[in-house]
């Protein structure tokens, strides 16, 4: 017949406490009996039964432990109705730090080093196939060794000795415990006192001026502990778990919750101290609305996670994009000042001031008193050349914003011609520009393209030439309004430099543009020839008694319209009594 809990409170009144094998059915619980206790009964003396936790403590023989009673402590697993017992966790004191069989052949002495106060060995004696409760208060399914060793530990602030179990492999201890409803700690510097953990009251050290206030008024709870231990070389390294606060308001609309500190440390790094520790935050953040659980990075204070659900926020800050799909949404948080940023991939393209680009990722920021803002950002594909491509929404609608190192002018020609339906000015198409940003944005009739860049001017002869450009393209009701103008430096290190305002003639298809200068206090018609000419020699010698000072100087540039034609470069100067001069310039 099963035994019942009625009688093991019954027996356990009376100060004894006898267990027979045959009072329970699962043969692994009977079997526990003769391969670990080496007798069909286990007998308790000056019993102590604890109804709320079906717990006996008392005293019991163990044969393999040696003839005397020792302390033990068993803790008995009822079936689901809560009526019948059947099984039982006992956790035996052992007298010696060495073991026999049947219990793990270990000698446990070298824990003594880590602070251990005496050993213990612990019998699961419960189904193979239920949950089940193990000797530290883990509840889980899982396979388990029926014999493990293990010792206590005493700890400053705490009533009752620690129980760790012990495992030795290669001459390497390891000693874990797991507390899943938490062991409350006095503070966070009592982590130090853990087995092998001296000096890891440093942890605090690892968390922002700001946060001590919240740390001195938390209580934490201990939740693992995993330390390994090698006496030939002493080395420890451990990670522990512990729980720091249910929730820790820091902002307004900020609140962490469900704090946890991941502790890791390595006394191998100790360095004037204690090296080699790291700490980890997790927690469950609260901001501007969202929820998400999150790693806290220290002393940076910058939290980052997944948000599982963005659709409310995107409702809010931009509701045609949750209409494409969006994938996994990262998150970022800067825990000083509430702003964050999530960041997401549209699975649905959005098309932007009617252009197409490829992986696109948006992106909303908000919080610390800052209005949510959406932006996207992509990849566009122009020539064979990939480029990051931003996006931001005004009143008018979406419009990117384009940066590319260095591209051909054929290409961004090639690609307005397909985009804008208009291509560039023929007459730039051998540059290389540089710099180059670009922006497509919608108007109230249509788009605008609008562009600025530098490149290195190929003219005639050798001649050295260096520009800023800006070119726009805008769309309507009618043609398409095409210009391109700046800055032209034409002369070169060694030679006089001069700065002029060119325009390119605005048919897309046309070969020529005009760059101009003009001073009231004039220059030489040397100085003006003169980057022109060779720098080598005196060319100019004479000119400045020809014509009196320049005022304006004209350069027409005209590319080659057909194959072997040659580029020609024209140079007027005028005066202010209508003098003129003019020089060309080909190959």
């Amino acid at each position: 017949m099963p035994l019942s809990v009625e009688e093991i409170t019954e027996r356990a009144r009376n100060g004894s406490l006898r267990l027979a094998a045959e009072e329970f059915t699962d043969p692994a619980v009977r079997g526990a009996f003769s391969a670990c206790l080496g007798s069909p009964e286990l007998n308790f003396s000056d019993a102590e039964f604890i109804a709320e936790s079906m717990t006996v403590r008392g005293r019991c023989v163990v044969p393999a432990l040696g003839p005397e009673p020792c302390p033990a402590v068993a803790e008995f697993l009822a079936d689901t109705s809560g009526r019948a017992v059947v099984g039982f966790v006992l956790v035996v004191d052992a007298p010696k730090w060495r073991l026999s069989e049947p219990f793990p052949a270990h000698d446990l002495s070298p824990l003594q080093a880590l602070g251990a106060q005496s050993p213990v060995v612990v019998l699961d004696a419960t189904p193979r196939t239920d949950r089940t409760a193990d000797p530290i208060g883990e509840t889980a399914e899982r396979e388990r060794t029926p014999v493990v060793a293990g010792a206590r530990w005493e700890l400053p602030g705490l009533d009752e000795p620690v129980l760790f179990l012990a495992s030795e492999h290669e001459g390497a201890f390891t000693v874990s415990a797991r507390f899943p409803d938490g062991l409350t700690l006095p503070s966070l510097r009592y982590v130090a006192d853990l087995p092998g953990c001296t000096g890891a009251d440093a942890v605090t050290d690892h968390f922002p001026a700001e946060w001590q206030g919240l740390l001195a008024s938390a209580l934490p709870a201990l939740r693992e502990v995993t330390v390994s231990y090698t006496p030939g070389d002493g080395r420890v390294t451990g990670k522990l778990d512990v729980g720091l606060a249910d929730e820790w308001p820091l902002l307004a609309g900020v609140t962490l919750s469900q704090v946890r500190a991941r502790i890791a440390l390595d006394s191998a790094a100790r360095q004037n101290g204690w090296g080699g520790l790291s700490v980890e935050l997790s927690a469950h953040l609260s901001v501007g609305g969202l929820e998400s659980a999150v790693t806290v990075d220290l002393p940076a204070l910058t939290a980052h996670g997944e948000i599982t659900d963005g659709s409310g926020l995107f409702e809010h800050a931009a509701p045609d994009l949750g209409q494409n799909g969006l994938g996994r949404l990262s998150f970022l948080c800067d825990l000083r000042e509430g702003a964050f940023v999530v960041a997401g991939e549209l699975l649905s393209p959005l098309e932007i001031a009617g252009v197409r680009i490829e992986a696109q990722t948006v992106l909303v920021s908000g919080g610390g008193g800052r209005e949510l803002e959406v932006a996207l950002a992509g990849t566009l594909v122009v020539g064979g050349t990939r480029i990051g491509v931003k996006a931001a929404r005004s009143a008018q609608g979406w419009g990117l914003t384009v940066e590319a190192d260095r591209i051909a002018f054929r290409d961004i020609s090639a690609w307005t011609e397909q985009t804008m339906g208009s291509g560039l000015p023929a007459s730039l198409a051998e540059l290389t520009l540089r710099e180059l940003c670009f922006e497509v944005v919608p108007t109230p009739s249509g788009r605008l393209f609008a562009a600025a860049g530098s490149a290195e001017f190929p003219l005639p002869a050798g001649l050295r030439a260096r520009a800023h450009l800006t070119m726009r393209i805008s769309t309507g009701d009618g043609p398409s309004d095409v210009e391109a103008t700046g800055s032209l430096l034409l002369g070169g290190p060694e030679s006089s430099l001069m700065e002029l305002d060119l325009v390119a003639d605005k048919d897309p298809d046309a070969t020529s543009w005009t760059a101009t200068w003009a001073a009231q206090e004039g220059i030489t018609l040397g100085e003006a020839l003169a980057p022109l000419l060779p720098a080598t020699g005196s060319p100019t010698a004479g000119l400045p008694n020809l014509l009196p000072a320049v005022e304006k100087i004209s350069l027409r540039y005209a590319a080659p319209t057909a194959v072997g034609a040659a580029a020609s470069l024209v140079l007027t100067t005028d005066t202010r009594q209508q003098a003129r001069a003019v020089l060309v310039v080909t190959d």
